[in-house]
């Protein structure tokens, strides 16, 4: 059942995070990040779901990967991401904060991807499981590597990144042994 939780953060943060894209359709941004900061409201919104997410996904972790499969690197990783989350959320994408915001935000995403990677490699999950979570997990990975060939939108291919990643480790969890 601990796939509870992070069905809870991925549904919770991707909802958010298409509200506030589709909201402000018309201001044509970039990045979720660019649209969360249009307004207070936006950010807010942005920055309490990215709270309650990580809280999330931390209680997940340790309870799978810890307290389940004694599986300390997926758990760890997953630790970074989450404090760096909090981090990319808290500072915005702009002007002074900029920076600290994408090395955060890249740095999250690279050990969120690690993480399912590790999982998928270390679990014993059982075949057809497997299958589905590999088949899910590899569309993420593309999408990170081709966002960075093409620059000009990256809310599209973050849009369908986060429920991607959380429906390949819903999958794994439930397969998990």
């Amino acid at each position: 059942m601990e796939y509870i939780y992070l069905l809870i953060a991925g549904t919770l943060v991707s909802i958010v995070h298409m509200y506030l894209v589709w909201s402000n359709r018309k201001s044509n941004k970039r990045s979720i990040s660019e649209y969360a900061i249009l307004d207070k409201k936006s950010w807010a919104l942005y920055f309490i779901a990215h709270v309650v997410c990580d809280v999330l996904i931390l209680i997940y972790a340790y309870t799978f990967f810890v307290i389940g499969h004694s599986l300390i690197i997926p758990f760890s990783l997953l630790v970074v991401f989450a404090v760096l989350d909090l981090v990319q959320a808290a500072f915005p994408s702009q002007k002074k904060t900029e920076k600290i915001h994408l090395v955060a935000a890249y740095v999250s995403w690279i050990c969120f991807m690690l993480a399912g990677l590790v999982a998928l490699i270390q679990l014993e999950i059982s075949t057809p499981y497997n299958i589905i979570a590999w088949l899910l997990l590899l569309p993420v990975f593309g999408m990170f590597i081709y966002m960075h060939i093409n620059r000009t939108k990256l809310y599209p291919y973050q849009l369908l990144m986060v429920p991607l990643y959380v429906a390949c480790m819903v999958i794994a969890t439930i397969g998990a042994r």
